[in-house]
């Protein structure tokens, strides 16, 4: 009995990822489905552990977000503009959208592509379903920007419709709140790169989200198991401060540890607080 049931599992999870990987390859053109670009060198595959074959040194974000696969495929134009592109398959939604947020900042250009897409000079994200897309130009020409654009919208309808952001994300007030300067992180990888002069050690959160704000403050929202963890949270959080000597402010709510980190005053930090714990009752 216990031998079917594992076999049932083990089929279960290979329709799982060839069903993923027929998404991923699918949605690659080919040639001529976009319009003067063929594809260039083979196709790379890498799975699991051997990420860090293909990243040295940047595999591990990915893995603390929830990495499974993903598969590499450059494309050239007859003027020989070149464009890579990589398709990553995350655990899920929320990892792959955690993983547009490293890789992207609020100094980028909007793009409506997939669920959330934004273009910096050569360089292009987007997100849809448990798939982050990055494409890389390798010049700023009008050409191999518009070649990014028309590749990324191939591989967006290739895909299945994607789902809505963490619910998480939705708790941050809007008022003042900066445009594309969301981080989504799980992980203490993901914690330190939302914010450059962060080294507070904050230890078991399950997932939290930070934004910038025009009055020169960031706020972090970070969910704990249960309210007990999270006031465990807010005992580590006193008396402390960022490398720039800013003040920090810290409060809980239900499981939730509220942070803003900035020079600010005291009631206003109240009325940021309050309009999260509205949000997070909404």
């Amino acid at each position: 009995m216990i031998k079917k049931v594992v076999l049932s599992v083990i089929l279960v999870l290979a329709q799982v990822t060839m069903a993923s990987q027929g998404i991923r390859t699918k949605a690659l053109p080919k040639d001529g489905d976009v319009e003067g670009w063929t594809k260039h060198r083979m196709l790379q595959h890498y799975a699991g552990e051997d990420l860090y074959e293909y990243i040295n040194g940047g595999a591990e974000i990915y893995h603390e977000y929830g990495f499974v696969q993903v598969v590499v495929q450059d494309y050239v134009n007859d003027t020989g503009k070149s464009v890579s592109v990589e398709i990553f398959e995350m655990v899920s939604p929320s990892s792959a959208y955690g993983m547009y947020t490293f890789k992207t900042d609020s100094k980028g250009k909007r793009i409506l592509v997939g669920s959330e897409a934004q273009l910096a000079d050569y360089y292009m994200n987007f997100w849809k379903g448990p798939f982050l897309v990055t494409l890389t130009g390798f010049d700023e020409t009008e050409e191999t920007r518009q070649g990014l654009l028309n590749i990324a919208e191939y591989i967006s309808s290739k895909m299945p419709v994607g789902r809505d952001k963490p619910r998480i994300v939705s708790f941050l007030p809007e008022e003042d709140l900066v445009d594309q300067s969301f981080k989504y992180f799980t992980g203490y990888l993901g914690l330190r790169n939302s914010h450059p002069f962060f080294s507070l050690n904050i230890a078991g959160f399950e997932q939290g989200i930070k934004g910038d704000y025009s009055g020169e403050f960031s706020f972090f929202l970070f969910r704990f198991e249960g309210e007990e963890e999270a006031r465990k949270g807010f005992q580590s959080m006193k008396g402390q401060k960022d490398r720039r000597g800013r003040k920090l402010f810290a409060a809980t709510h239900r499981e939730y540890l509220m942070l803003v980190l900035g020079d600010v005053d005291h009631l206003w930090v109240k009325q940021v607080f309050d309009r999260a714990r509205k949000k997070i009752h909404e």
